[in-house]
């Protein structure tokens, strides 16, 4: 009877050890976990980021498919006469050339930067590329005379493209410009 009762007390060793996890058992587990959840973390971010570009993707899209009617000027807008652009200043797109220190940008193209035309002096318009010298970024239309990169690099333009505050070394590429009867012809080349 001593032995029956001694039997129902102890567990022989195999099923002890089989109960109860080793200390190397629980550290694996951890690091399968902890491993686990750095790929779920990682898998995360690359799927969120997926995300990010198809809604991206998608925006931009769907604006190409759509008319914008907020004043944007594309090539097909355009008056070209013999090889020039021509805008005339007493249409309201273009009624922002009447004030000095006043601009406006063209869409050429959906690829390229838009074009900026900005008013000098009352005798003077000048044009030239959006995109800043220092690291392609788009040029804002001017404030108070001068045009800031929107790069945030503190890059500066004054209304004929010419740099006044660095990183840019090099003006903003120009286009030749003339002002007649209250037109502005624009030599712009078509590539």
């Amino acid at each position: 009877m001593h032995a029956i009762i001694h039997s129902l007390h102890t567990t022989p060793p195999q099923m002890s050890r089989a109960k109860q996890p080793s200390p190397l058992g629980r550290s694996m587990k951890m690091k399968n976990a902890f491993s686990d959840d750095l790929v779920n973390r990682r898998k995360f971010l690359f799927d969120s980021g997926r995300l990010v570009v198809m809604l991206s993707s998608f925006s931009l899209l769907a604006g190409a498919c759509t008319s914008n009617d907020a004043g944007e000027n594309r090539l097909a807008d355009l008056v070209i006469e013999q090889g020039k652009i021509v805008l005339d200043l007493n249409e309201s797109r273009y009624r922002a050339l009447n004030t000095i220190g006043s601009g406006l940008k063209i869409e050429i193209t959906r690829q390229a930067k838009p074009l900026i035309v900005t008013r000098v002096s009352e005798t003077r318009i000048a044009a030239f590329s959006s995109q800043c010298t220092h690291a392609g970024y788009e040029v804002l239309l001017p404030e108070q005379g001068i045009l800031a990169c929107s790069s945030g690099h503190g890059g500066a333009f004054d209304l004929e493209g010419r740099v006044v505050n660095g990183p840019a070394r090099s003006n903003l590429p120009s286009y030749e410009t003339q002002l007649i009867d209250n037109r502005v012809h624009i030599a712009y080349s078509f590539r």
